[in-house]
């Protein structure tokens, strides 16, 4: 995920390192130390999806090549892991996709948390139901599931919506 996320990056601008280390924190999901950064960044050069440029002083400016952009667009409508932090960094760059591919990945996502939602609501309802004097503590956990992936759900459909609408009114 990181090689996309930094893709993604650099097709907004050319960046140098430390722009790119920022940047990534700014998504407020990931932090990245220049240990994984830059050989990742090597990595993404030696594949030519990125190239450098000698920038201020020693700094290298990265910018993504025509290859590199294909390549992240692939990745960005690639299954993921269908975890939330995959998910939100797809987020993070979902416009630069067409709009049809926009709602795919979105009812997507839907989907998956539908069937989360359906699980957690299940095991809440055993954990109540089964044991004579519950954890307290474990079923407010329970219960929070529930409510922050229902209120998730509710999000997404609120994106939907505007998606099916800005594509009505294209």
């Amino acid at each position: 995920m990181l090689d996309f996320a930094i893709l993604g990056l650099l097709r907004e601008q050319p960046r140098h390192g430390y722009e790119l280390k920022r940047a990534l924190g700014d998504l407020g999901f990931w932090q990245v130390s220049f240990g994984s950064l830059y050989p990742a960044l090597r990595r993404l050069e030696k594949q030519g999806f990125i190239e450098a440029a000698k920038g201020e002083g020693r700094r290298k400016a990265y910018r993504v090549t025509e290859p590199g952009r294909i390549r992240f667009g692939e990745m960005l409508l690639e299954s993921g892991d269908d975890s939330d932090r995959d998910f939100q960094l797809r987020l993070a760059f979902l416009g630069y996709v067409a709009p049809q591919s926009r709602l795919g990945v979105l009812e997507d996502r839907r989907t998956a948390l539908q069937d989360r939602l359906h699980g957690a609501r299940r095991s809440f309802r055993g954990a109540r139901s089964g044991a004579r004097n519950p954890d307290r503590y474990r079923m407010a956990l329970m219960e929070r599931r529930v409510r922050s992936t229902e209120a998730d759900i509710a999000w997404l459909d609120e994106l939907i919506a505007g998606e099916r609408s800005a594509a009505a009114g294209a």
